[in-house]
C-alpha cells in the first residue's frame, strides 16, 4: 500500500480496455498519478489524471480538454526528439462508473483527462540530494555536478529552440524547473536524467483561472516558490516567463546539489523576499559552497532580479559553468535565431500559474514513480507599488514562445551582448582580432631594435665614435629586442 488516497476510486478497475489501476502513488493539489499495468505492452505506465473543478460548465469543461490534448500531443513530439524528457504514451478520459466508456461524463460527474507515461524506476534529484545529506556524505563537486545535469542543460537548451513537423521553431519554455522535476532514471543500469511536467503546468494553470472566473474567486497562483523567478512572482513589474526564466531555476537547481539543500527556504513571505531581493543572490557561495570567484559571477548572473540582466539562454549560462570547472562546452547551436520585428517595448505580464504533482515511492523497494516533488502553494500575486516604475525595455532578439495549449506567440529574448558588462557572449566564445591587434606588439619592439641599430650606425659614420649608452653596447640592446620581437610575433601567430 502506498498509502496515498483514490479520489477517483479507479484502482482495481480496468481503464480503456488496456491500463489495470494497481494503486494512486502521489496526490497533489491538481491531480492524482497511478501506476497501472498496460495490458497489451505488459508494462507498467503512469498515469497523470488531472482534477477539473466541478463547478466549470460544459463548454469549459471541453475546452479544457482540448487544451489537455493539444498539450499532450506537443509533449509527444518534444520528447521523441528529446529522450531525456520523460514520453507520455496516451491521451484519454478516464472510464468512471456514473458515465459512458471514453466520454466525459458532463453534468453527470466528473471529467478526468488522463496522460499516460513510461514508468521509471529510480529517484528525484531532490530525493538523490536528501539521500546524501541523510548519508553523511559531502555534496557533488562542480564538476560532478555539471556531469550529472548536462543531458537536462541539453533538453532545456533544445526545448528552447524546437522545431517542429513543419520546420517552423517554437520555443518551449518548463517554468517549474526543480529538483522533484528531475528524475533521475534506472535504465539497463545506467542512471539517466529525465525532466518531467514539460507542459503541465500550463493545463493546471488554464483550470486555476476558469475557476476563478466561475468562482467569482481570485485564480490560484500556483508554482513552486523556492525555484519561481522573479517574473513569476511579480509579472507586471518584472515582465513575462521565458527561456531566462529556465535558466534562473536551472541555476538554483545546479547549487542545490552543490550546497545539499535548497538555497531559497522559508515560508511564502521569505521565499517571495529572497527571490526578489537584489542585495542578495542565492548564489552557492553565499549558501556556503567553496567555489571560484568566476563561478560565482556566472551564478550572480544567471540569478538576476531584472531578468534583462539576467543570462539569456540556457546555452550561455551552462558554457560559462563548464569554462568555470575546466571543462569544455558541451552544448552548441543547432539553428540560427529566429528573426521577426518586435515592439520595443516589454512584453505584456502573463498568467504564469505553476503547480507540480508531488511524487512518493511507489513501493517498498524504494523504486520511485513518475513526478516525484515537494508540493505546490497557492500564491497570490504580489501587490504592484505604484510608484514604482517598470524598467525600460532593453534590446531583445526576438523569437516565438509556444506556450502549451495555445498559439505560438512573440516574445522578447534579452541579446547576450545587451546583458551588462562581463556578460558571456554565446556567440564568440573567443573575440576576432585584427592582424594589427595581434602583432603591434612585437612589431614596435622589432622597430625599436632597429631604430637602435640604425643610431649606432650613423654616430659610427659620422663622428667614428658608437652610440653613447655607457658601458652597454648598442649591439646588446637591438639583438635582444629583435629576438624578443620575432619570438612574440611567432608565438602570436602560432596562438591565433
Amino acid at each position: 500500500m502506498t498509502g496515498v488516497r483514490d479520489p477517483f476510486g479507479i484502482v482495481g478497475t480496468t481503464q480503456t480496455r488496456v491500463f489495470r489501476v494497481e494503486a494512486a502513488v502521489a496526490e497533489g493539489g491538481f491531480g492524482v498519478v497511478y501506476r497501472a499495468y498496460h495490458e497489451a505492452f505488459r508494462s507498467y505506465v503512469a498515469l497523470k489524471c488531472l482534477k477539473v473543478p466541478d463547478v466549470l460548465s460544459d463548454e469549459q469543461k471541453l475546452g479544457l480538454l482540448e487544451k489537455f490534448r493539444t498539450e499532450a500531443e506537443l509533449l509527444f513530439r518534444l520528447s521523441a526528439s528529446l529522450p531525456e524528457i520523460v514520453r507520455p504514451l496516451q491521451f484519454g478520459v478516464l472510464e468512471l462508473e456514473d458515465g459512458s466508456p471514453g466520454t466525459p461524463t458532463l453534468g453527470a460527474g466528473a471529467v478526468v483527462p488522463y496522460l499516460a507515461m513510461e514508468w521509471l524506476e529510480g529517484q528525484t534529484l531532490g530525493a538523490f540530494v536528501a539521500g546524501r545529506v541523510a548519508q553523511s556524505k559531502p555534496p557533488l563537486t562542480l564538476s560532478r555536478a555539471v556531469e550529472l545535469l548536462t543531458p537536462v542543460a541539453k533538453a532545456l537548451a533544445r526545448a528552447h529552440d524546437f522545431r517542429g513537423t513543419n520546420g517552423g521553431a517554437v520555443t518551449i519554455i518548463h517554468r517549474d524547473m526543480k529538483p522533484e522535476n528531475v528524475f533521475l532514471a534506472n535504465i539497463d543500469g545506467e542512471q539517466r536524467p529525465k525532466i518531467l511536467d514539460f507542459g503541465i503546468a500550463r493545463i493546471r494553470a488554464d483550470a486555476s483561472a476558469m475557476l476563478g472566473r466561475a468562482t467569482g474567486a481570485d485564480p490560484l497562483h500556483a508554482f513552486s516558490p523556492a525555484y519561481a523567478a522573479p517574473e513569476q512572482w511579480n509579472p507586471s513589474v518584472y515582465g513575462a516567463t521565458g527561456p531566462w526564466t529556465d535558466v534562473y531555476a536551472l541555476a538554483l537547481v545546479l547549487t542545490e546539489v552543490l550546497i545539499g539543500r535548497p538555497p531559497i527556504d522559508g515560508d511564502f513571505t521569505v521565499m517571495m523576499g529572497s527571490a526578489l531581493n537584489k542585495d542578495w543572490r542565492p548564489t552557492p557561495r553565499a549558501r556556503g559552497a567553496n567555489v571560484t570567484d568566476e563561478t560565482e559571477r556566472v551564478f550572480e548572473r544567471a540569478l538576476a532580479v531584472d531578468p534583462r540582466l539576467r543570462t539569456a539562454s540556457i546555452e550561455a549560462f551552462w558554457t560559462q559553468v563548464e569554462l568555470s570547472c575546466g571543462r569544455g562546452p558541451s552544448i552548441t547551436r543547432r539553428h540560427e535565431p529566429i528573426l521577426s520585428n518586435l515592439p520595443s517595448t516589454p512584453p505584456p505580464p502573463e498568467l504564469d500559474l505553476e503547480a507540480d504533482i508531488p511524487m512518493q515511492p511507489s513501493s517498498a523497494s524504494g523504486a520511485s514513480s513518475v513526478g516525484a516533488a515537494r508540493g505546490w502553494n497557492q500564491l497570490e500575486t504580489p501587490t504592484r507599488d505604484p510608484s514604482f516604475e517598470a524598467p525600460a525595455a532593453s534590446v531583445r532578439e526576438p523569437g516565438f514562445a509556444l506556450e502549451l495549449g495555445g498559439a505560438p506567440k512573440s516574445i522578447a529574448r534579452p541579446r547576450a551582448n545587451q546583458l551588462g558588462p562581463g556578460v558571456w557572449q554565446p556567440q564568440s566564445l573567443a573575440p576576432t582580432r585584427t592582424l594589427w591587434e595581434r602583432f603591434s606588439t612585437p612589431l614596435w619592439i622589432v622597430v625599436a631594435a632597429v631604430a637602435v641599430g640604425l643610431a649606432d650606425l650613423y654616430m659610427v659614420r659620422t663622428t667614428g665614435h658608437k652610440l653613447p649608452l655607457g658601458p652597454i653596447s648598442a649591439t646588446w640592446i637591438a639583438g635582444p629586442l629583435a629576438t624578443v620581437g620575432i619570438g612574440l610575433g611567432i608565438v602570436r601567430l602560432i596562438q591565433d
